[in-house]
């Protein structure tokens, strides 16, 4: 099969290339997907460039939705022909106490497909029956491909918060992330900000026709104090990653507010510390996602009650892959899918 593959040192800058591959075969507890749609995500551009750590050879690829094509012998809950999408951590210890509280992600023994092991950018991709979720009919591939983004956004957002209408949010960085936040953050109807920098400016136009309340491209004190009341935002996501962009986001949370990062950032981040005792702001750090924040990825998705066709800016075949990276590496898009089966 046509598989895209990281080889060579993981520190490599390249060494990524359309290959041919084995077909998987799925063991006992394992289904076997034939991928439909893959999603671009900036951990992929990182392995592109050898500066995120890969297992190679890998096929990359973590973001994705598919058909079952075979399953194991001891699967008997999925069958051939369901419409699914899947979790990331095809390979974790099961005994650690992270595996035992659901929070598999944590686990050190933990090897997470498109990096770990061979992930979804190909034409099939073999997964444990544990991390899977079904999706209906009436959600195409190419939307239930942003499942994974997405679970990470309400992950985010909702098992760290108690947000209700009567919150105001603000969200750092529109990527695809970041929209998927701030749409979450709508859903229970909390006002909404969503900041870039100029160049984002068609992000924030998308996100604006999205419905999300308020954009801009400059975080200044006095548009906080504006939209705020002076008293600054009850919860902040950063999903930006950029030091500049959180040492500003860090002083729009209100006293007693809380600060979720979400974009991974430099090891090294100097920030003013004193912003948590002087005001009492709680810091949160958040990765990845569980199951629950799946299966309301998929039931918002399904319902219509959040609108992530905009979110999609690119289609390319496996042998176009470069372009597609290339887009997504210069600010093109939002969300650029891989889909196998397109020439």
């Amino acid at each position: 099969m046509k598989a895209l593959m990281k080889t060579g040192s993981w520190q490599d800058d390249g060494n990524v290339r359309l290959c041919e591959a084995e077909r998987p075969i799925p063991e006992a507890d394992e289904v076997l997907i034939r991928v439909k749609a893959a999603g671009i995500c900036g951990t992929d551009i990182k392995i592109w460039h050898g500066a995120a750590w890969s297992n190679p050879p890998v096929i990359l690829g973590h973001e994705y939705a598919g058909v079952i094509e075979e399953t194991g012998q001891n699967v008997k809950e999925l069958l051939p022909g369901d419409r699914v999408v899947s979790e990331t951590a095809q390979s974790v210890c099961g005994v650690c106490e992270y595996c035992k509280t659901g929070r598999e992600l944590m686990c050190d023994e933990r090897l997470s497909i498109g990096y770990g092991v061979d992930g979804a950018m190909a034409e099939y991709i073999k997964v444990r029956r544990g991390i899977v979720h079904k999706i209906p009919d009436t959600l195409s591939f190419d939307k239930a491909a942003l499942c994974e983004p997405f679970a990470v956004a309400l992950h985010a957002l909702f098992d760290h918060t108690d947000l209700t209408a009567a919150d105001k949010v603000l969200i750092m960085g529109p990527g695809a992330i970041g929209q998927l936040a701030a749409q979450a953050a709508k859903s229970v109807g909390a006002m909404t900000v969503l900041a870039g920098i100029p160049r984002d400016r068609e992000r924030l136009e998308a996100a604006k026709k999205a419905g999300v309340d308020i954009t801009l491209t400059d975080l200044s004190e006095e548009a906080v104090e504006k939209i705020t009341g002076k008293k600054g935002f009850d919860v902040v996501l950063d999903c930006s990653g950029a030091g500049p962009a959180i040492r500003q986001a860090m002083k729009s949370v209100k006293k007693t507010g809380t600060f979720i990062q979400v974009g991974l950032t430099k090891p090294e981040l100097t920030i003013d510390y004193s912003l948590l005792t002087g005001r009492e702001i709680r810091i949160i750090g958040t990765f990845g996602h569980r199951w629950h924040n799946w299966e309301t990825a998929i039931e918002l998705m399904s319902a219509g009650k959040v609108n992530v066709e905009h979110l999609i800016t690119g289609k390319y075949g496996l042998k176009d892959w470069e372009k597609g990276f290339t887009d997504m590496q210069e600010g093109r898009g939002i969300k650029i899918l891989i889909c196998p089966e397109e020439k």
